[in-house]
């Protein structure tokens, strides 16, 4: 028999962690029922608005954003909303929108205590540095100074009065990082996820559900305007890749002379050197 907490059908109507549907239709937002079901409860008003907050991060981040290109190209290729969306969804992973869910452990396996909190700093930073490890939810490929999704996440925590030992741990690490490695690699949005939620009591493998559920807004409204353009295949030809062939020669199944040579093709742009047919393989 299969076992959940989450939900279940009462004399015919849905219930969620113990309340009717309907109920939380009326009273409560998405937020909050996000809380519901990641938490188990219904959130205070302070951290309601900082979830919201967080959700709110995640949206988009450009057509370049891994998950949001995909979605875009797949849905250039004429495949259902649903599909495209998945697509998206399946580039969330280790090395995109998965850093706060590694920044999280981190953070909860220090076990940080507040008048402990510089040493653990230090003591991550050295041990990784001398390990050439880097910390997860450090670092910006656009942002150098400060991530400002990160910051405004952290102020508001702050103003909610929802940060912890776990936020200034982040916070530590990040100066602590620039004192010993000499130059500045900023706290950005996933640390900060991982630093709030972990404060709100979350278990780090929960913390990239929170991506995944603000992202999916993004890539919904990302594949549906590639849809709505009417231009087959256009968002492919708008962004070819430049790749270097470092496979064999020319040859023949038959046994012919071979071709040497090499050759750089850009693939799916109007300097292709492939064929129609070929760039929409």
């Amino acid at each position: 028999m299969a076992v959940t907490k989450l939900s279940t059908l009462l004399d015919g109507n849905l219930v969620v962690r113990g309340f009717e549907i309907s109920d939380l239709i009326v009273h409560v937002g998405f937020a909050d029922c996000v809380h519901l079901m990641l938490g188990g409860e219904l959130p205070d008003e302070h951290t309601r608005r900082l979830v919201d907050a967080m959700l709110v991060s995640c949206i988009d981040h450009g057509a370049n954003a891994p998950s949001i290109h995909i979605a875009r190209a797949s849905a250039s290729c004429g495949i259902p909303l649903a599909s495209a969306v998945a697509a998206g969804v399946n580039a969330i992973g280790r090395h995109h929108g998965g850093a706060g869910e590694a920044c999280a452990r981190v953070l909860q396996e220090a076990e940080p205590k507040e008048s402990k909190i510089p040493g653990i700093a230090h003591d991550l930073v050295r041990v990784a540095l001398k390990d050439k490890r880097s910390i997860p939810g450090y670092g910006h490929r656009v942002y150098k100074e400060h991530d400002p999704r990160a910051r405004t996440l952290l102020d508001l925590a702050r103003r909610e009065g929802l940060d912890g030992a776990h936020c200034r741990l982040a916070e530590a690490i990040e100066r602590e990082l620039e004192q010993q490695k000499g130059r500045r690699l900023v706290l950005n949005v996933d640390g900060a996820h991982a630093a709030i939620l972990s404060d709100l009591g979350y278990h780090w493998s929960r913390v990239q559900s929170f991506f995944i559920i603000g992202r999916t807004v993004g890539l919904c409204a990302h594949a549906l305007e590639e849809a709505d353009s009417g231009r087959p295949l256009d968002y492919l030809g708008s962004s070819p890749a430049e790749v270097s062939y470092q496979g064999p020669a020319l040859r023949s199944v038959s046994g012919g002379s071979a071709v040497v040579g090499s050759s750089t093709t850009t693939t799916g742009g109007s300097d292709s050197t492939s064929t129609e047919a070929e760039k929409r393989q």
